[in-house]
């Protein structure tokens, strides 16, 4: 369950928000805090999906295929964000809620029942991280040229969105609570959950945007899935095994940077560099997908 380095990372982050609560980090340096972090960690967690679907079917044969499919994915998504940018963006919104209600899941995810219970709680994180931060979301939805929502719809819409969130999550946990015993290998994971969800969102009410951002998708979320990637490969838990997982990423994550150094030159240059988050967001967006059509077929087993 990844207990000691999900500890780690609530100290790390408390570590964080210490830095910020004595020098006040301005934008700059959060926004620039948050491009290393997704260099170093936050591409090359993805990087990894060819090697991954290599190890589940014991096989090399497929690379080309694999390869077809994974870039097919990509372009088809590309278009659906073209074609039907909201559509698109409920996808997303449903695809990440899935992969990261995964990735935080301290329970069992044998069974159907198990994957709704996780979904169900990334879709109320995702909704309550958005809504929290509309204005900087309305840079992306705004931009999105033929949305049907104005502006004012949609702080509107966040502002029932976001009450709901917190509430659901207090329902979600409740509920869960008389379904323990089938729902988690041990009990105490049931607990362990519920604090890990606390700290979660207290770091979002109170840890800048970028910040937080930085430290939820940049550190938590990929260094767990990096260390499901290193349990699955049975590498070591030291410096070595994942030095060895990060030069294992390299090849795919350099022409990942490549292609985000790209699209950032492109909008620095530009008449409207407010763009880039626009354009990085769907970026990693089309990517999440093939990447979650792979990385969910990782299992650990429960404890």
């Amino acid at each position: 369950m990844q207990i000691k380095l999900r500890l780690y990372l609530i100290l790390f982050a408390f570590i964080l928000f210490l830095i910020d609560s004595v020098f006040s980090l301005n934008n700059s340096t959060q926004i620039s805090f948050l491009i290393v972090v997704l260099i170093l960690f936050g591409v090359p967690h993805g990087a990894l999906d060819l090697y991954i679907d290599q190890y589940l079917h014991k096989s090399e044969s497929n690379q080309k295929i694999f390869l077809l499919k994974y870039i097919g994915n990509i372009i088809a998504y590309a278009l659906v964000w073209y074609f039907f940018p909201i559509a698109a963006l409920i996808i997303f919104i449903l695809i990440t809620a899935y992969h990261f209600g995964e990735i935080d899941w301290l329970g069992k995810t044998e069974k159907v029942i198990h994957k709704i219970a996780y979904s169900t709680i990334g879709l109320l994180w995702i909704l309550l991280l958005l809504s929290k931060n509309i204005n900087f979301a309305l840079q992306i939805f705004i931009r999105m040229e033929r949305s049907a929502f104005n502006e004012n719809q949609w702080i509107a819409l966040a502002q029932k969105i976001y009450p709901l969130t917190l509430v659901g999550l207090f329902v979600i946990y409740f509920i869960l609570f008389f379904f323990k015993e089938q729902l988690f290998s041990k009990n105490k994971y049931y607990y362990y959950s519920i604090i890990q969800q606390l700290t979660l969102i207290i770091f979002a009410f109170f840890m800048p945007l970028w910040l937080c951002f930085a430290f939820y998708f940049g550190f938590w979320h990929s260094l767990l899935s990096f260390d499901k990637i290193r349990i699955t490969f049975s590498m070591p838990n030291d410096f070595n095994g994942w030095k060895r997982l990060l030069i294992k990423a390299a090849p795919f994550s350099i022409m990942a940077w490549f292609g985000f150094i790209y699209i950032t030159f492109l909008t620095l240059n530009s008449n409207d560099a407010s763009g880039i988050f626009t354009l990085l967001f769907i970026s990693l967006s089309v990517l999440a997908l093939p990447h979650l059509q792979i990385f969910t077929k990782i299992k650990l087993k429960p404890d």
